[in-house]
Formats: C-alpha cells, sequence, structure tokens
C-alpha cells in the first residue's frame, strides 16, 4: 500500500494557507508537503502539524517565487544567495521534522553559459548534501518539462541521475513527477524503472492537464501497481489541480492507500 501527500499549493485552495493543515488530517491524510512554508514561524507550524499528526514531507529552498524565479542555485552570479536559501531551507527543515529539501536550479537566460550554469549547480548540491548530511536531511532535485518551464536549467531524468552520479552524495535523490516525465520523455513507466534506485520521492498529476487521476490520460492504476511492484516505501505527493473540489478529486486513492 501506498502513502500518499497532498501538496498543500495545490490542493486544499478553498481554504487559507494555516486551515490546509487540519483540512488534509481530516480527510485522511498523514503528511503534507508545502513548497514555501517560511511565511511562518517554524516553531508554529511544528506545533500545528503535531495537532494534526501530520508529517511535512517537502519543502523547496526559499526563492522569489511570486516574483517569476524559479530557483537560483544554477545561476553563477546567485551563489552566495544560494547558499543563504539552502542555509535557510536545512534549518527550517530541522526544526519541523526534517522534511526533504527541493533545490531547485532555475531558469537561464540568453546571458547564461549553461556549462557554467549546471557547473554551478553542482557546486550548490553539494554544499547542501554536505549541511543536510549529518542532520539526515534528503536533498530532492526534479528536472521539469520544456513545456512548462521551457527555460528551465535541466528537463530530462538521465541529466538528474547523471547529477547524481557524479556528485556521488547518498543523500542527493530524483523527484519523479509522472506529469514532467511523461510530458517531456513519456514511456512513464518503462522510466520509472530505469530510475527507481534513484528516487527519493514522487509526484503525481495527470497530463495533459496535471489534473487528478482519472482526469486525463495516464493510467495511474497500473503506475501504483508498478510502483508496489518495485517496492516502493516512501510518499507520493499529490501534486495537481483539482478540476472540482478537492474533496471530490481524492476518491482514486481509496484501493492503494496505507491507512497508518
Amino acid at each position: 500500500m501506498l502513502r500518499f501527500d497532498p501538496n498543500l499549493r495545490w490542493l486544499f485552495t478553498e481554504l487559507p494557507m494555516w486551515d490546509r493543515y487540519a483540512a488534509a488530517a481530516r480527510a485522511g491524510f498523514s503528511g503534507v508537503e508545502v513548497a514555501f512554508p517560511y511565511e511562518y514561524p517554524a516553531r508554529e507550524l511544528k506545533r500545528l502539524l503535531d495537532d494534526n499528526g501530520l508529517t511535512l514531507v517537502q519543502i523547496l529552498a526559499p526563492v522569489d517565487w511570486e516574483g517569476g524565479s524559479r530557483g537560483i542555485a544554477a545561476l553563477p552570479e546567485k551563489a552566495a544567495e544560494s547558499r543563504k536559501s539552502i542555509e535557510t531551507a536545512i534549518e527550517y527543515s530541522v526544526a519541523v521534522g526534517k522534511p526533504m529539501v527541493h533545490v531547485l536550479a532555475g531558469n537561464l537566460g540568453p546571458e547564461h553559459d549553461p556549462a557554467a550554469c549546471m557547473d554551478a549547480f553542482k557546486k550548490n548540491l553539494e554544499f547542501a548534501a554536505q549541511l543536510a548530511a549529518p542532520e539526515g536531511i534528503t536533498i530532492i532535485i526534479e528536472p521539469v518539462c520544456n513545456a512548462r518551464f521551457p527555460a528551465y536549467l535541466y528537463s530530462r531524468l538521465a541529466e538528474g541521475v547523471a547529477i547524481i552520479d557524479e556528485l556521488g552524495k547518498p543523500n542527493i535523490k530524483l523527484c519523479f513527477d509522472t506529469y514532467h516525465v511523461q510530458m517531456q520523455e513519456g514511456a512513464l513507466t518503462e522510466r520509472l524503472r530505469q530510475v527507481y534506485p534513484y528516487m527519493g520521492h514522487m509526484q503525481i498529476g495527470n497530463t495533459p492537464g496535471r489534473n487528478q487521476p482519472g482526469a486525463g490520460e495516464l493510467d495511474f492504476g497500473y503506475i501504483f501497481r508498478t510502483l508496489e511492484e518495485l517496492g516502493w516505501d516512501r510518499w507520493v505527493g499529490c501534486e495537481y489541480a483539482p478540476t472540482g473540489s478537492t474533496l471530490d478529486s481524492i476518491g482514486w486513492h481509496e484501493p492503494f492507500r496505507r491507512r497508518a
């Protein structure tokens, strides 16, 4: 059986962010993930998680998302800012239960040299992994599709695998996102089997509209059975835009979800 956690930037958006945690718990989830929880002091968020019996699964290293940033770790001119962002994320992670920390590479502009940006990204990932390792925190990286992020540093699973192999840090893992993989590469379950040893997290969204399972072209029953066959015992993040209300969009997980 699988453990599902809602991404609160995508689900329970009918409610203010602070109220989404309790709503997720009432809906039967025992974990949540949140991109940027930093508006709340870590101590207060930890208390909210504990009061609702929730594990915080993943956070992102802070960037100015609303201002258009999609990460800074691959931007050589942002080296100092990136390290500060990573330090902030890991300090926050320690205080709220040690969720995984996703380090975003970022979008490249015409002024950027891709090779230099990849080198900067690797250096920042190495820094993050070294800082996170004593705390038992996993650093997550994720290739994203050109359809949504055409200027992002990398878009293919093989690129993420190559980074992990080169750095050789056991706490750097791959996030396998069904939406991005299918949109960019296809052959989703074949890709899943290929990169499974590198995975630390999985996120789900249907194609082509990034909606819930059952509202799109992917056979999630087959995907989930493949995950079970492979022995997946980590979280599966629900990162999709419901076609209706959040509660109406989650019935699909009943045959597969772990109850405890």
